[in-house]
């Protein structure tokens, strides 16, 4: 009797522990009040090292309300070059008194392996990310969203040139 009261004990304890961990793990972005303190700068910097390119743009959806599970952004390409792109991976920084910080990702949106997708000329697409799967419940703020974008001079030899395109966003 002694061992099944004490077994009880012991996976009700567990199962309080996985439910804390992972309900702390979806509010990790969301409870952090001075992001200098628990994030890193971004790597990008700010405009000058982002957007680069200055016939690909990446814009937000303003038709629909923001919803961090189906965040819809469009990519138009009004260049004469073919461009490539994951649809799945994206990093989302946060802008506190002028410098952004890159937020932690709760899962690697980039985990299965997919092709490219491939933006042609004069093309425009709209791609739907879960903001909220990958990085949580995010607080009142001024966000971007960050896209890696490739142009192959020659794919058969790897020759490529990467750029780095922004979307600012805020959550109210």
């Amino acid at each position: 009797m002694k061992k099944s009261i004490v077994f009880l004990a012991l996976v009700m304890t567990l199962s309080l522990c996985l439910a804390g961990c992972g309900s702390t793990e979806n509010e990790e972005n969301l409870k952090v009040r001075n992001y200098s303190e628990s994030y890193e700068v971004s790597a990008y910097g700010n405009e000058e090292d982002l957007n680069t390119l200055a016939d690909v743009k990446v814009s937000l959806d303003t038709e629909s309300k923001l919803d961090l599970k189906k965040t819809t952004f469009f990519i138009e390409n009004n260049s004469q070059k073919e461009y490539r792109y994951s649809e799945a991976y994206f990093e989302i920084e946060v802008e506190q008194a002028g410098i952004w910080y890159q937020l932690n990702q709760l899962d690697d949106p980039s985990q299965d392996t997919e092709m490219d997708t491939i933006i042609k000329p004069s093309e425009k697409k709209s791609l739907t990310i879960d903001i909220f799967e990958y990085y949580g419940q995010l607080p009142t703020g001024h966000y971007r969203i960050i896209k890696q974008f490739s142009y192959f001079e020659n794919s058969k030899d790897w020759d490529y040139d990467t750029y780095h395109l922004s979307c600012e966003f805020t959550i109210k």
